[in-house]
């Protein structure tokens, strides 16, 4: 890892190509906290840019104590594909199916390159959802009706998922209007809320009980 030069994806531009690295800074972050005393370590922060549009990814990690996996998990800036957060903040990284987690890493260039594309898919993933949930109903519209009417989409984000599976259909049929670079923007940004919803916040709310039932026990 933090090779001179790295096969990466541009999530500036979506291309994949070798990015070469162009600077590199070491500070400290905090990595844990304990007992009212905060534990710093160095961490490095490394800048890659893409030949093709120019733009600068950043990426970063603990220098001694990694915490991720692969080179792609360290990145900071743009965060791209990434569905979830940092490991200590939900309960368990497995609180998002892996098959959407998946198809959204897969879809997710298609925002800039093929809007259209990207719309159909994101009618797809929602349909996944809607099988996760267990979701009754023949169609996607049926199987949402059925979730707002059941407390999993409330209030506004039942208006949310709708209007994604209307774009959807346009994404994904042939008409005269087409979904463009906009509307793929609000398309992700629903559909990232849409899982932090009904996945991520109730890790979070099991992750944040459990912090509060070590301070009970411990007395703290």
């Amino acid at each position: 890892m933090w090779n001179d030069t790295e096969l990466l994806i541009c999530y500036h531009c979506s291309n994949r190509v070798p990015h070469k690295r162009v600077g590199y800074q070491r500070g400290q972050e905090l990595f844990e906290h304990i007992d009212g005393q905060r534990h710093n370590e160095d961490f490095d922060y490394y800048l890659y840019q893409c030949p093709t549009c120019q733009g600068i990814s950043i990426y970063g990690d603990f220098s001694g104590y990694s915490r991720h996996e692969s080179m792609e998990q360290t990145r900071i800036y743009p965060r791209g594909s990434q569905l979830l957060p940092e490991r200590h903040k939900v309960a368990s990284t497995k609180c998002v199916p892996e098959r959407i987690q998946r198809i959204y890493e897969e879809i997710w260039p298609l925002r800039h390159i093929a809007p259209n594309a990207f719309a159909g898919q994101i009618r797809r993933a929602l349909e996944f959802i809607c099988h996760d949930q267990k979701a009754h109903g023949r169609t996607l519209f049926e199987q949402l009706k059925d979730l707002s009417s059941r407390g999993v989409f409330p209030g506004y984000f039942s208006e949310i998922t709708e209007l994604m599976r209307l774009i959807g259909n346009l994404g994904a049929h042939a008409a005269e209007q087409e979904v463009d670079f906009w509307d793929a923007e609000l398309l992700d940004d629903f559909f990232r809320a849409v899982v932090e919803y009904v996945y991520i916040a109730p890790s979070r709310i099991e992750r944040l009980k459990e912090r509060i039932d070590v301070r009970k026990q411990s007395g703290t």
